[in-house]
C-alpha cells in the first residue's frame, strides 16, 4: 500500500484522503520529472516543475499527519527548506492545499 493512503487511512477524514491523493500525484509527477531531467544534460524545471509544489505539500503534510509526516521521506526531502522558518507563501500554498 501507498504510504500516503497509509498515512491519510489513519487519520481517517475526507481532508486526509485529499491530500493523500494530492501527495500521490505529486509524487508520480516528481520521479517522473527526475527521471526527465536525469537522461537530458540541457533538461531545466520549467513553470509547472512538481519542485514548486514540494514545499507546500510538505507543511500540509506535517499539519494533517503530525510527527508521522516525517516518514513521508521523498516527499520530505524535496519540500524540507534547508532553513526550519517556512516563509509566509509557502504557509499560504499549504492553506490552499487543504481547502
Amino acid at each position: 500500500m501507498n504510504i500516503y493512503r497509509r498515512l491519510s487511512d489513519e487519520v481517517a477524514t475526507i481532508e486526509a484522503r485529499e491530500i493523500a491523493e494530492r501527495l500521490v500525484a505529486w509524487h508520480d509527477a516528481m520521479v517522473k520529472h527526475l527521471r526527465v531531467l536525469a537522461l537530458r544534460q540541457d533538461a531545466r524545471c520549467g513553470d509547472d516543475c512538481p519542485h514548486e509544489d514540494a514545499a507546500s505539500l510538505w507543511v500540509a503534510a506535517q499539519a494533517m499527519f503530525g510527527a508521522r509526516a516525517r516518514e513521508l521521506v521523498f516527499l520530505r526531502s524535496h519540500g524540507q527548506p534547508a532553513r526550519q522558518v517556512t516563509t509566509r507563501r509557502e504557509r499560504d500554498r499549504a492553506a490552499e492545499i487543504r481547502m
